[in-house]
């Protein structure tokens, strides 16, 4: 008999759609993702990880990543890689798992990593035929950003470990025709899969379910339609 455990996939919400969303404080030590998903006309908030010791700040040309208790704090313009094109903070994600922030942003189709880890692995950008082999120009992996190119910019963001699911543009009128989702996965920095489902997916109240050996991301429709069902690690959006 197949069972369903629901687990919370964010604890802090921001403002979507023009309507406010529950803010919950989690426990002292508890480790959860916390999603921020875009608000409309203003920045994301302030983004704390799961342990508290680092804090994301969006800007509208940058974001800074800062000790929570100390003097470390890095700033990131907003920039593609190149420096042609900039972008404005839309979506704030931390990831417990990884001890790692991610974005999205307005205006510039790349999703965003910062680490951190004092271990994390160096950053290696464009195309490096080995990089364990010590080819490329490599940047610290600590506090640095791990780009992931993308086809369009995201506005919405939930995640699980390394796999992080975004909200695009709709293919027609928003709210009401196909939504876009892309599906990330982060070790790759690469998308692995796209959506296009006939619903108005709500990842502010996305949750994760354990069903048999599947682990699911559960989001709700605002229409009112059945909840979409995305088997992550498969890539697969499973019949409604």
């Amino acid at each position: 008999m197949k069972t369903a455990v629901a687990l919370i996939a964010g604890l802090v919400f921001g403002l979507a759609c023009g309507h406010t969303v529950a803010q919950t404080a989690a426990p002292a030590g508890a480790a959860r993702d916390v999603l921020v998903e875009e608000r409309l006309r203003e920045l994301p908030a302030p983004l704390l990880s799961a342990d508290g010791r680092w804090r994301l700040v969006a800007e509208d040309a940058a974001v800074i990543v800062q000790q929570s208790d100390g003097p470390l704090r890095r700033v990131h313009p907003a920039l593609s890689l190149d420096g042609r094109e900039q972008g404005r903070p839309s979506a704030l994600l931390a990831l417990s798992a990884r001890r790692s922030f991610v974005l999205a942003f307005d205006g510039l189709p790349e999703l965003w990593e910062i680490a951190l880890d004092p271990q994390a692995e160096p950053i290696f950008d464009g195309y490096v035929h080995d990089y364990r082999m010590g080819e490329g120009i490599a940047k610290p992996g600590f506090l640095g950003v791990r780009r992931t190119r993308l086809q369009e910019p995201l506005r919405a963001l939930v995640g699980d470990g390394a796999y992080v699911l975004g909200r695009a543009a709709d293919v027609d009128a928003p709210g009401r025709g196909r939504a876009r989702l892309v599906l990330v996965q982060l070790d790759v920095r690469r998308p692995i899969a796209r959506f296009e489902p006939d619903a108005d997916p709500d990842l502010g109240q996305a949750q994760l379910q354990q069903e048999d050996d599947r682990r699911l991301l559960v989001i709700p429709d605002r229409r009112g339609g059945a909840a979409l069902r995305i088997d992550l690690r498969a890539a697969r959006l499973l019949p409604r």
